[in-house]
């Protein structure tokens, strides 16, 4: 028998398995930033924001902007299990550093990293406030510089 003007559709059946994980995820509201600043050439400028958002008393230098505010971060999680927070200066920026880094969860602030056995955040989250101080060393060059680092959640 001759088939005319047939068409052979091929199914593909793919299985899926239905995995579940539980996970504690960070969402960025708002990273951490710096003022523009004038750089001294016969010493180290420094400008620190602190988790409240406020220039510390530890800034050195004639700012140029009121542009700057706090690391902002929502932390939420599916289970109740306990949370470890650990946070590095990823030193990108040449004669550059993030010092003094300064973390605060739950009405408490960080400054030692990693923090171990801490309150789960739950489904509805918590915010946490990030904060640092900004050493630019005398041989940095001149223009825009975007100090990066890490942050890392995990459930324990």
């Amino acid at each position: 028998m001759l088939l005319k003007n047939c068409r052979w559709i091929t199914f593909a059946c793919l299985l899926f398995t239905a995995t579940i994980f539980a996970e504690v995820s960070i969402t960025e509201v708002q990273p951490l930033k710096f003022p523009s600043a004038l750089m001294h050439f016969d010493k180290n400028t420094i400008v620190e924001v602190n988790w409240k958002g406020n220039i510390a008393n530890s800034t050195n230098t004639t700012l140029l902007d009121a542009d700057y505010y706090q690391g902002r971060y929502l932390v939420t999680s599916d289970t109740s299990s306990l949370i470890s927070l650990d946070v590095i200066s990823l030193s990108n920026e040449s004669f550059v550093d993030l010092k003094r880094i300064r973390i605060r969860y739950k009405n408490k602030t960080y400054n030692s990293f990693p923090v171990s056995g801490l309150a789960n955040p739950g489904i509805k989250g918590e915010f946490i406030e990030v904060g640092a101080k900004l050493v630019a060393k005398k041989k940095t060059a001149q223009g825009v510089k975007y100090p990066q680092y890490l942050l890392t959640i995990q459930e324990q």
